[in-house]
């Protein structure tokens, strides 16, 4: 069996970012980890924020980074989702007292996983973010080891195949 390879777009503005968190948002389950890196202003946030409204049906929903907070929650009567920036982190180990991982059923969203290596292996999907040429757009690599058909199907709405 071949090792999954990852699917690369590339988004000219943020609308086309939105567009893209609400087809990725179609494919995370309850008890997925999503993690998203990539430099300070590359969209991690913006990302997260679209696809939380998504998940949750509510396009007016105010969705803040949680940089100051480490992580926030939401919630409807079918769905738990975390989101967290472990920007701040000094110590792997502080991810402990985050409870990232109490409800097994909640979905995780992480910016700066890379502060805690071991969620890599973790993860079911890793979205690696880059600023596109001349700062215009956005780079955007999705790497689902788990979930072949998330990037099958990525493809095909993307290409329009």
């Amino acid at each position: 069996m071949s090792k999954p390879k990852p699917f690369c777009v590339f988004t000219k503005d943020e609308n086309e970012t939105v567009l893209l968190a609400k087809l990725l948002a179609r494919h995370i389950n309850h008890g997925d980890l999503v993690l998203l890196n990539g430099p300070l202003g590359a969209g991690k946030s913006a990302l997260v924020r679209a696809m939380i409204k998504s998940l949750l049906n509510q396009p007016d929903l105010e969705v803040p980074s949680p940089t100051f907070l480490l992580v926030l929650p939401y919630q409807n009567e079918k769905i738990s989702i975390l989101h967290a920036d472990l920007y701040r982190f000094e110590h792997e180990e502080e991810i402990e007292e985050l409870g990232l991982f109490d409800n097994p059923d909640a979905i995780i969203f992480v910016e700066w996983p890379e502060r805690v290596p071991w969620l890599m292996q973790k993860a079911d999907i890793i979205i690696s973010l880059q600023f596109g040429p001349d700062n215009r757009g956005r780079q955007i690599e999705i790497f689902a080891p788990k979930k072949p058909k998330l990037i099958a199907n990525s493809i095909r709405v993307i290409t329009n195949d």
